[in-house]
């Protein structure tokens, strides 16, 4: 199975009213990191002040970084073959769905919630997100709030959950969510 770890870092928490600052894939296969790609991206949008203070992505930083439309294709091909993987997955998968679709390209991909799945195979915990998690998992952040050290912790939250025999529990989830979907006429 191969998977498309995402994060991204965005200007507020509507994909039809806000942008994406910034975005990080990171590739699996199986269980192995095959590959990272990671871009700030200019949302042609003011990013709100507590937004920047949180993120550190600044509007000058993101001035000169390419529109979402000129790395959509990318983006795109790295993700229409995978199983799209995020720390609350709906709200990454909303985000990419509706841009990339505003681009040009339907993405169509099935895709698994790293909260969700991490209370299933790390059960007990008092917290699922992403911060305490990873300090539960003995998972080193670099550049938390940031797209690359947010999708990389991820990433290392996969393989645990994969190396504790998670992959029979992502298959069901994974296969409820196609249920739901036929049911749903998609």
């Amino acid at each position: 199975m191969r998977f498309a770890v995402v994060d991204i870092e965005t200007t507020g928490g509507f994909p039809q009213q806000h942008g994406i600052t910034e975005i990080a894939i990171v590739l699996m296969d199986g269980s192995t990191i095959e590959g990272k790609y990671s871009t700030l991206i200019n949302p042609h949008q003011i990013i709100p002040p507590f937004i920047a203070n949180m993120t550190g992505i600044s509007d000058a930083m993101v001035a000169d970084a390419p529109s979402f439309k000129t790395v959509a294709k990318n983006i795109y091909t790295l993700l229409h073959d995978r199983v799209f993987i995020a720390h609350n997955v709906n709200f990454d998968y909303s985000f990419v769905k509706y841009h990339l679709e505003t681009a040009g390209f339907n993405l169509q991909a099935p895709k698994v919630c790293t909260i969700r799945t991490s209370r299933k195979v790390f059960p007990g915990l008092k917290k699922y997100g992403l911060g305490y998690l990873t300090r539960e998992l003995g998972i080193q952040i670099e550049g938390r709030h940031r797209a690359g050290g947010d999708a990389l912790a991820t990433a290392q939250i996969m393989q645990l959950i994969l190396e504790k025999d998670g992959l029979p529990i992502i298959k069901d989830m994974l296969k409820k969510e196609a249920m739901l979907k036929e049911q749903n006429g998609e």
